[in-house]
């Protein structure tokens, strides 16, 4: 049991990366502050593999060196802001999105990492894209766009059987409009200090979710 480690990839975009916000609000940050004091018998290695800009098409290309070579337990995929917009160079079609997505996930889950920890499988763990603040401030993507790719990845985590963070729907069940409002920086898309609060916990909650449901811990 002293012996184990567990290393988790953070795989995605801005919203893993953490742009406009402090190197400690990305949830991957926190993770590797929070994870050695709630399991400190687990030797833990976190990287912050968000890239800025990117979409699954980029994902994919860098999957075998970002990721793979990692041979990482846990793999947190959040994809979908940029492929959903209709930015010249990154909007990815609803059909490529999920391509790009599925070779993604088969390839993290026929990785043998060697660690006894899960069998010597690898997880990976699939976040549907935020919701934003859907105004013309902001016309590239919009929630119907953003909803339309969420239920891709739910298809994808029912059929593989995998975990699933539906961020979509955390923020959309927010009532009041000036606290939803507030998740978000000016752009009205990257999350706020306040909307990383949401992710981190239903992202911590998973971990522990995966650890006790495999008696890893």
């Amino acid at each position: 049991m002293e012996n184990k480690k567990i290393t988790i990839v953070g795989f995605g975009d801005s919203l893993t990366y953490g742009y406009g916000v402090l190197e400690d609000v990305a949830y991957p940050y926190r993770l590797s502050m929070d994870l050695p004091q709630i399991f400190p018998q687990i030797q833990w290695d976190i990287i912050n593999s968000g890239i800025n800009g990117q979409t699954t098409r980029e994902g994919l290309h860098r999957l075998p060196m970002s990721v793979l070579k990692r041979k990482p337990q846990i793999v947190l995929i959040l994809f979908g802001s940029n492929d959903s917009a209709l930015n010249e160079g990154q909007y990815r079609t609803p059909y490529e999105y999920e391509k790009n997505l599925r070779q993604i996930i088969e390839s993290i889950l026929s990785l043998s990492t060697g660690n006894p920890v899960f069998s010597g499988r690898s997880i990976p763990v699939l976040m549907t894209p935020p919701s934003m603040v859907d105004t013309d401030f902001y016309p590239f993507t919009t929630n119907d766009r953003l909803e339309h790719f969420g239920e891709i990845v739910k298809k994808l985590a029912a059929e593989y059987g995998l975990p699933l963070i539906d961020l979509f729907s955390a923020y959309q069940e927010i009532k009041e409009k000036a606290d939803y409002e507030a998740c978000f920086q000016y752009d009205g898309i990257h999350l706020s200090p306040r909307g990383y609060d949401i992710l981190y916990r239903l992202v911590l909650t998973e971990i522990k979710h995966i650890l006790t449901k495999t008696k890893e811990v």
